[in-house]
């Protein structure tokens, strides 16, 4: 029996997701309406709005890049009774508001779209559901026995990534779900529940402002206590209409479409690290997975491939000189547009790796063959190079810049009173890691352009 869904945007119909479930098999087809459009832009490289058929399982790749993971699609799948390999099922449940500007309607019985609520002008304001801070705390000390994800019986998340988070609306000081015609604005995280990485909430706030610090292009952030410490991103894929009357109130939020990495080169998610299969001795050889050199292969689909990989370089640097080692394939994402592709603001930006060897130390992509931070050489580092198309003498120049602003700013940064308790020290422990991490990189900086082409 067929299945379908309607795709749209805020602009209108974009296409029709059908499913047959006998074969597992999908197709998209653009609607016409919208490839008429000046501005429309293509779900992915891979399903161009020429009509011409995708690759085999592309339609389904990116369907299934869409969809939480871990925990948060556990309790998708018992919520609404949805196996984990039922992607469409679950695209049906939770496709609202997933990541971009897209949303996937469920249809009635003659096959035509749900209808979705529109506001007119003297409609009261769209619903959202105000969350207060004792409940927002409650909430989180209960997550072992009642799943964060879930609220009013609905699971309120369809962003991927395995980390506790909630899609949230804000509005000032007040946190809300958003319902009805509104999307949220902000991601909010928790503090993380594994005892062997404690204070992740100051130490993502604490990467990802060093980052905006060092003049990069990463998510705006800020932390609040309720008084457990949270984390709210501000939405890169979101733009926001305020009411004009008192500047905080949110009358429209419009959506921008992007994708991920994995979506980008028509990967499926078990592909967003580069050894796919993992890291033992039988495997860590097979790396078919989202590596640089693939990510740097976008170069045709990129809007502006000069200042795209100059951000991508710098991407790659910064999860060096942090210790990321969690920087795979899905934390990196492109803008989606007529044009092309633009790489998005940096986002997830965490020091994985100075929690020490209680946590995974390998590297999710590899600096040539060097997937350990201690195994990073200037011979790696060329590698690296090479393998993506970069000068080794721009890449040692960024090298530079980049050592050099971190070992300026991180120290000043680690020092602020944003910090209490033990998250001073984690991120005293985090600017000092960055620090060491600086000054290595300073080092192999002028080596990398001496090393001969001809040995790589």
């Amino acid at each position: 029996m067929p299945h379908t869904l309607h795709v749209t945007t805020h602009e209108g119909a974009v296409g029709r997701l059908d499913f047959d479930a006998r074969q597992s098999l999908y197709r998209f087809a653009y609607d016409g309406t919208w490839t008429a459009r000046r501005n429309a832009f293509p779900l992915s490289p891979h399903i161009p709005l020429s009509g011409e058929e995708p690759a085999g399982g592309a339609v389904h790749r990116f369907i299934a890049n869409l969809l939480p993971e871990g925990r948060a699609l556990d309790v998708a799948s018992v919520v609404y009774q949805v196996s984990k390999d039922n992607t469409y099922g679950l695209i049906r449940m939770l496709g609202k508001e997933p990541v971009g500007a897209l949303s996937f309607l469920a249809t009635d019985e003659a096959g035509q779209p749900v209808e979705v609520e529109h506001v007119r002008p003297n409609d009261p304001p769209p619903a959202r559901r105000e969350i207060s801070l004792d409940e927002l705390s409650q909430r989180i000390r209960e997550r072992d026995a009642i799943p964060f994800p879930v609220w009013d019986g609905k699971v309120r998340l369809s962003v991927a990534g395995y980390q506790d988070k909630l899609q949230v609306l804000l509005e000032g000081e007040r946190i809300a779900l958003a319902d009805g015609p509104l999307s949220s604005t902000h991601i909010l995280k928790p503090e993380s529940r594994s005892p062997v990485t404690p204070c992740m909430v100051a130490n993502e706030h604490y990467c990802m402002t060093l980052a905006s610090r060092m003049g990069l292009q990463a998510a705006p952030v800020a932390i609040r206590r309720i008084p457990e410490p949270i984390l709210l991103i501000q939405r890169f894929d979101r733009s926001v209409v305020l009411d004009a009357s008192d500047g905080q109130s949110v009358e429209a939020v419009q959506r921008r479409h992007v994708i991920d990495g994995c979506q980008a080169l028509d990967l499926p998610v078990s592909f967003k690290y580069e050894r796919n299969f993992g890291n033992t001795l039988d495997v860590r050889n097979i790396r078919e997975g989202v590596s640089f050199e693939k990510l740097f292969s976008l170069q045709r689909h990129l809007d502006n491939p000069a200042a795209a990989r100059t951000f991508m370089i710098r991407w790659a640097l910064f999860q060096l000189l942090i210790g990321n080692s969690d920087a795979h394939g899905k934390n990196l994402s492109f803008f989606v547009h007529g044009g092309g592709l633009d790489p998005a603001p940096m986002y997830d930006l965490v020091s994985v790796n100075a929690y020490g060897e209680q946590v995974e130390q390998d590297m999710a992509m590899g600096y040539g063959d060097a997937f350990r931070l201690e195994e990073i050489t200037p011979f790696a580092l060329a590698d690296f190079a090479q393998r993506t198309g970069t000068a080794p003498r721009f890449l040692a120049r960024e090298m530079t810049r980049l050592a050099q602003a971190a070992k300026a700013l991180a120290p000043g940064l680690a020092s602020s009173d944003l910090y209490i308790g033990d998250e001073r020290a984690l991120v005293q422990t985090v600017s000092a890691f960055i620090g060491a991490q600086a000054d290595r990189l300073l080092q192999f900086a002028p080596m990398v352009p001496q090393i001969d082409r001809k040995l790589l």
